[in-house]
């Protein structure tokens, strides 16, 4: 792992700065696909995504994620659905054209924090990656391979909404708000170095997620912090690039800004405080 200094065989618009990434120009447009490809080639991604209640953009996510995973590496992808509408035939008619492609299905409620541990028992042992993501279109499958760039010189890669040049699409101030304070508090309760402690828009080496999985005890969207703090305490090197976050363009939100602010607070009292 490398710390603090530039590596020659990396594109140059990467370079480390206090053990993190960060980026010489912002994330927009395409990487040169060569350059990735030189990257992860031989290598196995498993694509860990929880779903609930997202037929309104389902179809589009899925397949923009399996475009973008098929023209880098192997992959499968692991879609952990739960709720009642049409989400699940959806994936489950995905899945039968692409085996790659696998649902696990849950008839009783887990919550985001349950249902990505499930999912991260459930990759491929033999994988060498793992990626999470929203299924809500937040995040856009076409930055997955900026994040696995970064991946080989990192445990975790946290694809930021907030590093110097990352792009928020027009968010209502009061998320920004409370965004913004959580990840300033996390970060520094825990010491993190990363700037966007929530961001779910990861990529994890498979060594990573076999470290923290077990002990996850988070049940909703105070995961991705939990994830990331585990990370910290067990000496696990953080990388981040910014992102493209824009809202969601269709259905509802499934947020709860009372049930994190609990399970944020749980958090703090189980991890560091």
């Amino acid at each position: 792992m490398l710390k603090g200094s530039t590596n020659p065989q990396l594109p140059k618009f990467l370079l480390t700065v206090n053990s993190s990434w960060s980026w010489r120009d912002p994330p927009q447009g395409r990487l040169d696909p060569t350059k990735v490809s030189e990257v992860v080639i031989g290598l196995k991604v498993s694509a860990v995504v929880p779903v609930y209640n997202e037929e309104e953009v389902i179809d589009e996510f899925s397949t923009r994620l399996v475009n973008s995973l098929q023209n880098l590496c192997d992959y499968e992808v692991i879609f952990v659905v739960e709720g009642n509408d049409s989400t699940r035939d959806k994936l489950e008619t995905l899945s039968k054209r692409d085996q790659r492609v696998k649902v696990d299905y849950q008839a009783k409620r887990l919550g985001l924090g349950r249902a990505m541990k499930r999912g991260m028992s459930l990759i491929d042992p033999n994988t060498d990656f793992v990626l999470t993501m929203d299924a809500d279109l937040n995040h856009q499958p076409e930055e997955i391979e900026r994040l696995l760039l970064a991946a080989k010189e990192a445990d975790v890669v946290v694809g930021s909404r907030t590093r110097t040049r990352g792009m928020v699409g027009e968010l209502p101030l009061f998320k920004r708000v409370v965004s913004a304070g959580t990840n300033w508090l996390l970060r520094n309760a825990f010491r993190i170095s990363s700037s966007d402690v929530t961001s779910g828009f990861r990529v994890y080496s498979a060594k990573a997620v076999e470290r923290v999985r077990d002990e996850l005890t988070s049940k909703n969207f105070e995961v991705a912090a939990e994830l990331l703090i585990r990370a910290k305490k067990k000496g696990l090197t953080i990388a981040e690039v910014p992102i493209t976050f824009i809202p969601r363009p269709r259905g509802t939100s499934k947020l709860s800004f009372l049930r994190s602010g609990v399970g944020y607070v749980k958090l703090l009292v189980k991890l560091g405080l």
